[in-house]
């Protein structure tokens, strides 16, 4: 009789512990679980955002669960379109261009007719050598003509002023001016370009892409969305995506710019979930769709995604203002992967730097997994309950 009573204990206790676990598996499974409370496309300017009810979850935050449909990938490359629109164009029209003279700049004069003035030391002179020096006041010294102010002239100025000054002593004085040495003014290029270091500011006008090219272009760990112009103490973002595209945001230079070109260690894209290789994907050239990180991560785990809750998780931006329930909370796009024209809203739809892209499990996956936790300790319960029995018995 007490093998009996033993046996029913223990069969009494295990339907107990599974009675238990199976009710916390139903309540308690592992993984991420994304509730949406309906269904609906969200249309710009439409009041679909509005009919979604207010909670909030523990954290303070209340995302919006929103469909990715045709007609969001569309507002999306809209918006993008007149973010691209709205971008301004170079600062300075560089047809108006001269470049003003400084100290330490190195000057050539040159007089015809009078190689005493303009070549005293003969044809075998370094002309950068030679040169006339500009003074760190700003003035240069010159035969009859005596000190001249020429920092913040042109050489055009500086031509027209010695040609009035030798007039009195040379008939008809023919003078050309030009700078064979730029020193005074420079331009600082670091971060992530072949040669970063100091381009000095000559007599050809230097654009934004003019000194990306100059410092032998962008490297492969370099952010191909943005740059940083910092001018006097302000920073402005440049979009270099638009600046290849169009040229728009390609700003002139001046002295004591510096432009810094940041790494692309930030723009990443999480690939979390059923996937074959969960991972983070960068962003090499700065654009990036869902299609394309599902790829990287070597595709759905058919064996165990489930393809209809495929979710891009995202911080609100300027698309995601209008969707979200307060300042601050996040917007979670959910793609039914199961229907064949998803494959072309996957690829549509446009990922943002750390946007987290999760693929949902199957009930049946979460449910084994469960179970794969809870065998060990109905295994273990088992065979404490048998070394008792043993123990009863003996």
């Amino acid at each position: 009789m007490t093998g009996c009573n033993g046996s029913s204990r223990t069969a009494s206790l295990l339907l107990l512990v599974l009675a238990g676990l199976w009710l916390a598996g139903c309540t308690v499974v592992p993984g991420i679980t994304v509730e949406q409370e309906g269904e609906g496309t969200w249309l710009p300017g439409s009041s679909w955002a509005d009919e979604w009810e207010d909670e909030t979850d523990a954290d303070g935050l209340n995302p919006r669960v929103v469909p990715v449909t045709a007609e969001l990938v569309l507002a999306q490359r809209r918006l993008q379109e007149q973010t691209l629109r709205e971008l301004p164009g170079s600062a300075t029209v560089i047809d108006d261009y001269s470049y003003r003279i400084g100290p330490r700049d190195v000057l050539n004069v040159l007089v015809w007719d009078h190689p005493e003035l303009s070549n005293p030391m003969g044809n075998f002179q370094d002309i950068e050598a030679m040169g006339r020096l500009v003074r760190e006041d700003g003035t240069i010294f010159f035969p009859y003509a005596g000190v001249l102010q020429v920092a913040g002239k042109t050489t055009e100025q500086v031509r027209r002023e010695l040609t009035e000054a030798l007039r009195p002593f040379i008939q008809s004085p023919q003078v050309d001016v030009r700078v064979v040495a730029f020193r005074n003014q420079r331009v600082y290029i670091t971060g992530e370009v072949a040669q970063p270091g100091v381009l000095p500011v000559n007599d050809v006008p230097m654009t934004v892409l003019d000194a990306i090219n100059r410092a032998g272009g962008l490297t492969e760990f370099s952010d191909r969305r943005r740059a940083v112009l910092t001018r006097e103490g302000e920073r402005r973002e440049i979009d270099l995506l638009a600046l290849f595209n169009d040229g728009r945001g390609n700003m002139l230079l001046r002295d004591g710019d510096v432009l810094f070109i940041p790494q692309n260690v930030h723009n990443k894209v999480f690939v979390m979930g059923e996937v074959n290789e969960q991972m983070s994907v960068l962003m090499n050239t700065g654009e990036l769709t869902l299609a394309e990180a599902i790829s990287e991560a070597e595709g759905l785990d058919l064996g165990t995604a489930n393809t209809k809750a495929v979710y891009v998780i995202r911080a609100p931006g300027p698309l995601e203002s209008a969707l979200a329930q307060q300042e601050g909370s996040p917007v979670i796009y959910h793609l039914d992967m199961a229907r064949a024209p998803a494959l072309l809203l996957a690829e549509g739809f446009r990922l943002e730097p750390r946007d987290v892209v999760y693929v949902s499990s199957t009930g049946v996956v979460r449910w084994n997994r469960v179970i794969a936790q809870i065998l060990p300790t109905v295994s273990t319960l088992f065979q404490t309950q048998l070394l008792l029995e043993a123990g009863d018995d003996d």
